[in-house]
């Protein structure tokens, strides 16, 4: 790609985040002027806004829109720090800044020159008030706060032209074909539960007729043998009504039939189109680095060290939306590093390291997220100066070197000793830290053993469709994300210890901070009385907890419906999902359900079992299943009934473990590596040990010819996976044993 396309490029990806930004700063302003209650929260957005805005322009080179957000940074800065107040006049510049950047977005999108106009009338303007912040304690600051002349010319508007291949289709379309397909994903499985439901009903009615067979048989021969007995009439009835129960049969069989050609055709379609309006929403990660190459140029530039920016994983594909997202703390987490970690070429060399900086920046996919890193080999964090800094601000002593990283996301905070463009504000990791948040994500920092500086961000692939572990929680239905899902287990009380006033969780490798989903979402439930309760166990990078429900459901992956303004800030909710059923599910954020949980030193309210229950012997199952999610998920159910469960990942190990434990029971799935669920139970029917041994098969194989062949391989029950439910698999086992 040679630089004019380049600059096209980020041309384009400016002017929409000019245009956002300046929505951002009318709206806080508008919230300031009407209730003065918001200003310091306010604040914290409008410098974000500022701050952002800044950097990009900064990237195309628009330097005047770069001196209009520096200015307007200076201003907001000393009213943050109570440096000045943000009266009315100081409130009108701001507005006159705001309108200034929408006129300047006009023209840019028009072509036309920024100056003469509001832009360069705004300087003066904010220029003034920059000089009064100096006068009241900014003086450090080294940028001039003079008015700054604008070249008559302005800086010239570059529009990226449309490519012949390809075709533009504003991003509202996208959102909203992609909305339709996840409609579509709630119909097909409303539709394939149906479709069970069907098929339950063709069963039942062949049951019912093989029953009436059993008591037509013996009347048929009665009344060919003793007519006299029969009255004609009678006869003709049990012939009749049992060619009607043939004839619904083969309608059913048939209907059936049809239904199930349907659904494959409707899944293969949506499917297809599903998949295309992915594609094209996705853009290659390399798209949100775009702006790095110029940015590090000119910051090594101003700054006098050389540094290297190394990408990997740029084809990594994203959703749009993500990329546009995680663009500025892209930029930031950069700055940061040539401001903060970079050291000098003579301080490299005196290390000895090269004399040239790198800042290497890597995304690589984590499942249904992807984890980026900005990794640079500098100096890494004064922990000494961060302490220093938090007994200066008032803030509570570290006690850990963790706590003490943690509180340079603090708005405000910053460890630069002298204020630039580039550092000394303090608000550059709590842009990243907002950002990342805001898309169900997290960030951490790591101190690489070979020295420098990591940050580490890890945010979703797409945030229209996750993959959910389905639970509930005091007789409501939550979904979970499996990204942040490290294992799932049933426990009892014996497993929690008290430790530091909180319960913990004991585990084969250290303790984990524990609290119950209830208490967490503050949802009024009874006490438990479970012998054994499940737990998930969540993570947020390295921090962890164990989350104890009421059920565990299933695993699927859902349709995430925003939930508007008005709940935009309900806590531990990221957004709500239908389910095939029609009930309304609310998504939890992860990250937040973690975080509350160590910060909690709630009970989860365990009770204890009681003693005077009598305990019936544990009968064992051999559990085949080669997905992991679907093993754990089955076991847990299975072991929650009071089951014994030995689990195996095919055929050929549930084989095995037959042989050298012996079993009551054996669920398995069809579809499996070395020995699949057919071979199997063929197997158990051929051995003379294991012949009676009852075997249900689980299976996403939901033909009825896969169906009469699990049956004449010898399963005793037969159940898909499209209408699975717990109680299906409980009541089937509980049946046969």
């Amino acid at each position: 790609m040679d630089r004019q396309t380049l600059r096209e490029r980020l041309m384009a990806t400016f002017l929409g985040e000019l245009e956002e930004h300046v929505h951002t700063l009318t709206r806080d302003l508008l919230a300031i002027e009407q209730t003065p209650a918001q200003i310091p929260d306010r604040l914290a957005s409008l410098f974000r806004s500022a701050h952002s805005l800044k950097g990009a322009a900064r990237s195309v080179n628009l330097q005047p829109i770069e001196t209009v957000c520096h200015h307007l940074e200076s201003l907001l800065g000393a009213a943050r720090d109570g440096k000045r107040r943000l009266d009315p006049d100081a409130v009108q510049r701001l507005f006159a800044a705001a309108r200034a950047l929408e006129d300047a977005s006009a023209r840019l999108h028009a072509g036309t020159p920024l100056t003469p106009g509001p832009l360069q009338d705004v300087l003066t303007q904010l220029a003034g008030g920059d000089a009064a912040s100096d006068r009241q304690g900014e003086s450090s600051s080294s940028r001039p706060r003079t008015p700054v002349q604008v070249s008559p010319a302005g800086a010239p508007a570059i529009v990226a032209s449309p490519r012949d291949s390809a075709v533009r289709v504003p991003a509202e379309t996208l959102d909203n074909l992609l909305s339709s397909s996840g409609e579509l994903l709630v119909a097909r499985r409303r539709t394939a539960a149906e479709h069970g439901e069907v098929a339950a009903l063709h069963e039942q009615l062949r049951q019912s007729r093989g029953g009436w067979q059993r008591l037509a048989q013996p009347l048929k021969k009665l009344a060919r043998t003793h007519g006299e007995l029969l009255p004609r009439r009678a006869v003709a009835a049990i012939e009749r009504t049992d060619a009607e129960l043939k004839a619904l049969e083969r309608r059913f069989e048939q209907l059936t039939g049809r239904l199930q050609t349907s659904q494959r055709a409707l899944d293969h379609a949506a499917a297809s189109l599903e998949d295309q309006i992915r594609r094209a929403r996705l853009l290659p990660f390399s798209e949100a680095c775009e702006g790095l190459v110029l940015t590090l140029r000119d910051l090594t530039r101003a700054g006098g060290t050389p540094v290297d920016l190394v990408i990997e994983g740029g084809d990594t594909q994203l959703d749009r939306f993500v990329v546009a997202s995680i663009r500025a703390p892209l930029l930031q987490l950069v700055r940061n590093a040539v401001a903060h970690g970079v050291e000098t070429p003579l301080e490299r060399q005196a290390a000895g390291k090269p004399p040239r900086g790198t800042v290497t920046v890597t995304a690589t996919l984590r499942g249904d997220a992807v984890e980026i890193t900005v990794l640079d080999d500098g100096r890494g964090l004064a922990l000494d100066t961060i302490r220093a800094l938090a007994r200066e601000h008032g803030l509570a002593e570290p006690e850990s070197d963790s706590q003490a990283v943690a509180l340079i996301f603090r708005p405000g905070f910053s460890t630069a000793d002298r204020l630039t463009e580039v550092s000394g504000r303090g608000v550059g990791l709590d842009i990243v830290r907002h950002q990342v948040e805001s898309l169900q994500g997290h960030v951490e920092i790591l101190a690489p053993a070979t020295g420098g500086l990591q940050v580490v961000m890890q945010v979703p692939l797409t945030l229209t469709t996750v993959r959910a572990l389905l639970v509930k929680a005091g007789g409501q239905t939550f979904a979970l994300p499996v990204a942040a899902i490290r294992r799932v287990a049933r426990v009892t009380a014996a497993a929690f210890v008290s430790a530091g006033g909180r319960d913990m969780l004991l585990t084969n490798d250290a303790p984990l901070p524990a609290a119950s989903l209830v208490d967490l979402l503050g949802i009024d439930a009874p006490q438990p009385h479970d012998v054994r309760l499940p737990v998930v166990v969540m993570g947020a990078g390295r921090a962890q907890a164990a989350i104890v429900v009421q059920e565990l459901l299933a695993e699927e992956e859902v349709l995430v419906k925003n939930l508007g303004p008005r709940l935009k800030r309900v806590a531990h909710v990221s957004g709500a999902t239908i389910l095939p059923s029609g009930q309304v599910a609310l998504i939890l954020n992860a990250p937040e359900v973690v975080q509350s949980a160590l910060a909690t030193s709630a009970s989860v309210r365990l009770a204890s079992a009681d003693a005077s229950r009598p305990v019936s012997p544990r009968r064992r199952l051999v559990l085949a299943d080669d997905s992991v999610t679907t093993r754990t998920l089955e076991r847990t159910i299975l072991e929650a009934a009071g089951y014994e469960v030995l689990a195996a990942v095919d055929g050929a190990q549930a084989w095995e473990l037959l042989q050298s434990a012996g079993a009551d029971l054996v669920v398995a799935d069809v579809e499996m590596p070395r020995m699949d669920g057919f071979a199997l139970c063929e197997a158990i029917r051929a051995s003379p040990h294991f012949r009676e041994l009852p075997v249900v098969l689980v299976t996403a194989l939901e033909s009825e010819s896969d169906r009469r062949r699990g049956l004449d391989a010898g399963a005793d029950a037969y159940l898909p996976k499209s209408s699975f439910d717990q109680q299906l698999l409980l009541d089937a086992v509980s049946r046969l044993l």
